[in-house]
Formats: structure tokens, sequence, C-alpha cells
């Protein structure tokens, strides 16, 4: 028993109810729907090539020059391959001869020469494939990263608060997280496929009953290895969304910027029962997934053991009734082993190629979801000075909410004047600022800006005149510098930044602070090596009651 369950026990016997359970999120309507629940299997094979299709343009966009290095190592990989086992036969007819072994082994040298040959260039091909596919990696994953990240800032902002959209974003992570195998999968799975056809293809020639023999040996292996991922694939999805939650409860438990919180309201307790309860909840949904995973290997191995017992049997049976020769066994024993080892890796990257494929396809889905979602306005432009901001029986509700956020507010803003927003909480005075920027746009009524109507207003030229400090605003870990700019354009000297710090007072706390307007704020900096001093923040410069800045 845990100690929370401990103390449950304990808070029953006095009376006192225990902590009730997280609650099962679940979600209707475009995000409900696992996108393998009504997929076959044969559709499911059948997406290898396009995926192996997207992989190879995603690399080319990346890194031409190594995309052709690869498909160059890979063809070197089947020609040696083929030279190989040609070379073995060529090796395998004078050794297995009667005569002088002497005699015998200068005759097959030269062929033992071109084995060594065709091996040293395989394991080279393999190396400067390796190469390769580290030159592509790193920036396939940062440019992939780097579209979902933008994505997510291009939306439009009412898009986070529609059911699922949290869920999707964090599927579309964990296909960013697969681009960090997926060419080495790809190139795996292409190098053991051209091997597989080769060495199938001169096994072929020896005796064409033991490929189709080779080819069911491995067959189950294939699709067992789909049927897995299959189920991986939807324990993913069915855990997308508690461990969605548990990742933001982890966040919110653990920073120190909430850790007054968590201690004074006794919540520590609370936090660790919520956090494995839905750690606990992830796990059962996964175990109970052991079993089904247990009988697709246990089939798919005991029907493929019983093809590779006949396979060897044939192979056997040929050699003692001498329908293929001493020599041609011997060369078929090697293509035997060749095959079925480029065979059983084809299964094995395939289906971490599918398995890719699941997750790429929730990370594009997204991306084209937020491309949707972007701000598609008008193309009018703002001009400065903004004499005049007027509301008209502006109304927004949020989706999934029973009644309206802000519901028929007129309101007039005029250049010059201070206007304060007073009102309980949850009366819409965010809901209300975000309408007046821009950031939302009214379900009802208008918002203009001298005489526009933001609907038709490129939001971009909005923004760029408006300076927002929220309720709730963020700490960014830049320098002091950074953080009074925001990312606006500013001059080559600090003149207006420091005009800035001097108006809200200062001036004093950051030229105390380690290396000025150098100076990385954060809770925890790293500074130039020289004397060190606490870090401070700037939080006091949005210590003031909300306000809206416009030009």
């Amino acid at each position: 028993m845990t100690s929370v369950d401990t103390k449950n026990t304990h808070a029953a016997r006095a009376g006192t109810p225990p902590p009730p359970p997280p609650a099962e999120i679940t979600y209707t309507g475009e995000y409900s729907v696992n996108p393998l629940g009504e997929v076959s299997f044969r559709r499911l094979c059948a997406q290898l090539p396009s995926v192996l299709r997207r992989i190879t343009r995603m690399s080319w966009d990346i890194d031409r020059r190594a995309v052709l290095l690869l498909v160059a190592c890979q063809l070197v990989t089947g020609v040696a391959a083929a030279v190989l086992l040609t070379a073995t036969a060529g090796a395998m007819r004078p050794i297995l001869a009667g005569g002088d072994i002497t005699d015998r082994l200068h005759q097959a040298l030269p062929a033992l020469l071109l084995v060594a040959g065709a091996t040293a260039l395989t394991r080279g091909a393999s190396a400067l494939a390796t190469y390769a596919s580290r030159r592509i990696t790193p920036k396939l994953t940062t440019a992939t990263d780097t579209a979902l990240v933008e994505a997510v800032c291009r939306v439009e902002a009412a898009a986070y608060a529609v059911d699922g959209f949290a869920d999707r974003q964090e599927a579309a992570e964990m296909g960013v997280l697969r681009t960090h195998v997926m060419v080495t999968d790809a190139q795996r799975f292409m190098s053991a496929l051209i091997r597989m056809v080769t060495a199938g293809g001169v096994l072929s020639v020896l005796n064409v009953l033991m490929l189709p023999l080779l080819l069911l040996a491995v067959l189950p292996a294939g699709i067992g290895a789909v049927l897995t991922a299959r189920v991986d694939y939807e324990i993913h999805y069915a855990n997308i969304a508690d461990r969605n939650v548990r990742g933001m409860m982890r966040w919110w438990s653990t920073t120190p910027k909430y850790g007054d919180e968590v201690r004074a309201n006794g919540m520590t307790d609370y936090l660790l029962y919520w956090y494995r309860s839905l750690s606990q909840r992830v796990d059962r949904r996964t175990l109970a997934a052991a079993p089904r995973t247990l009988r697709i290997a246990l089939v798919s191995s005991f029907t493929g053991g019983v093809f590779l017992i006949a396979t060897w049997a044939a192979l056997a049976w040929l050699a003692v009734t001498g329908r293929i020769a001493l020599a041609i066994a011997a060369t078929a024993v090697v293509a035997v082993q060749t095959t079925l080892a480029a065979l059983s890796q084809v299964i094995v990257n395939g289906a971490a190629v599918f398995h890719t494929s699941l997750y790429l396809s929730d990370m594009q889905a997204f991306l084209d979801d937020a491309g949707e979602r972007a701000p598609k306005r008008g193309e009018l432009a703002t001009s400065t000075p903004v004499e005049e901001i007027r509301l008209t029986e502006v109304t927004y509700q949020y989706p999934g909410k029973d009644r309206p956020a802000v519901d028929g507010v007129s309101l007039t803003l005029r250049r010059g004047e201070i206007v304060a927003i007073v009102g309980v909480n949850g009366s819409g005075k965010s809901t209300l600022t975000r309408l007046i920027t821009g950031i939302y746009l009214a379900d009802k009524g208008r918002v203009t800006w001298k005489g526009a109507d933001l609907a038709d207003v490129d939001p971009a030229t909005v923004w760029h005149r408006t300076g927002l400090v929220p309720q709730i605003f963020a700490q960014w870990p830049l320098r002091v510098r950074e953080n009074v700019t925001l990312g606006q354009p500013r001059t080559y000297d600090d003149d207006p930044v420091w005009e800035a710090v001097d108006a809200v007072g200062m001036r004093e706390a950051v030229e105390d602070l380690p290396h000025g307007l150098e100076t990385l704020l954060g809770r925890v900096s790293k500074v130039p090596p020289g004397p060190r001093r606490p870090a401070r923040t700037l939080a006091a410069l949005s210590e003031s009651p909300k306000y809206v800045q416009y030009e």
C-alpha cells in the first residue's frame, strides 16, 4: 500500500472522503477518431511506398548531396551482395572438388579475393550511408520541430480552446521525435530490401523452389511486426490525453514559480496522488495490450519456424538426392542465410518505417490543420496614428461554452485616453482585451480601427502597433534587453532601451545586475565569468494593472 493509499485510509476512518480520481478525458468531433480504427491490414502495408517517398522528399529538401550519397550506397550494397554470392559459388567448386588441397586453394584464390573485396565494399558503403544519414537527420529534425513551433505560434488564438487541439499537438510532437530515427530506419529498410532481392535472385538461379519457402518463413514475422505496431499506436492514441494532462501537471507541480502555492496550500499529497493516478491509468492501458502482442509474437514465430524448417529440409533433400551439386548446395546455404537475414531486416525496419508513418501522419495532419487555422483575414493595413477604436455590439463565445464571454459590448477608445476595464473574475476582461487587439475576432458585431473592421485587416499590421501585458505574463529566459524590446525592431544603440527602463523606474535595478542589459534573466542564469550575484527579474515592469497600449 502506498503512502497516499494509507493517507486515504486514515482519512476515510476519520470521516473525510478520499480525494476524487482524475477525470476521464474524452473528445467528440474531428479529433475523437483513431486514424487506425477502420484501416485494413492491406492498406497499412500499402502505405510503405508513400512513406518512403515522403521521407525521401523531406530529406531531398534538406540535403540533396547526402540523399544522392545514400542512394549510391544502397546500389553499391546490392551489387556487392550479388558479387559476394557469385564469387562464393566460384570458390566452392574448386574447394569441394577432388585433388590436392594446395591446388584447389590456388584455383579458388581469385574468387576468395573477390569475396573479400565485396565484403570490404559492403562495409565501406554501410559506413558512408551512416555518415549521410547523420548529415540529414539533425537538420530534418530541426526543420520539422521548427515547422511545428511556427504552426502553433501562427494559428488563430481561438484554436487553443478547441477540444483536442492540445492533444493533436502532442501527437504531432511525437512525429517530430520520430524524425530522429526516420532516415536511419528508411535507409536500413532499403538496404535490406536490395540485399534481399539480390540474394533472392541468386537463390532462384540455384533452385527456384527455395525462394518461396524463404518468403513463407519470414512473411508471418512481417505480419506480426505490423500488427504489433498497430497495437502500439492504438495504445499511444488512447493515452494521448492523459499524457498531455500529466505533462502539464508535472510542470505546474515542480516549477519553482508555483512552489509557494503548492506548499502553503498543502497541495503536495493531492498532487502526488493525482499524478500517480494518471500514470497508473496510462500503465493499465499499456499492460492490457501486452497479452495481444504476446499472442501475435507466438503465432508469427511458430508459423515462420515451420516454414523455415521446411526450407532447410528442402535444401537437404536436394543435396542428398543429387538434384544439386555439393558446391551449389554450399552456395545455397550462404544464399539462404543472406536472404533470411535480409528478409528479417526488411521486416524489422519496414515495421519501424510503418510505425513512424503513423506519427508522421499525425504531424502532417496537425500542420495542415494549423495552416487552415492560421489567420486568413483581409489584406488591409492599419496606419498610424490610430485615432479611434470602436466596438459595436461585439459578442464572443468560446468553443464548448454555453454562454458568451463577451455579449453585446459597445465601446469607443480614443487616442490619448486611459481606460480601465474592471470586473470580477470570469467577467470577460481578458477576452475583451483580445478582441480589442485583434487576437480574437468577434462572433457577432464589429471591432474597427480607424473605421476598418479587424476581420478585413492583416493582423500583423495590427499587432505591430500594440503592446499587451496580460494578467498572466511570460517571464522570458532572455537578456534584460530582449525582455524590454520583446523582439521589436530597435536601433544599434541602447538609448531607447534605457529610456523604457527609466520610464518605469528600473534603472537602478538593471544597473545592479551582474552584466546590466546583457544579464540573462531566469531562475538560473548563466553569465560570463566574474562576480556572481543573485539574478533578478523584470517582473516589476508588469506588476501594474492590466493595460493595452496602441499607436
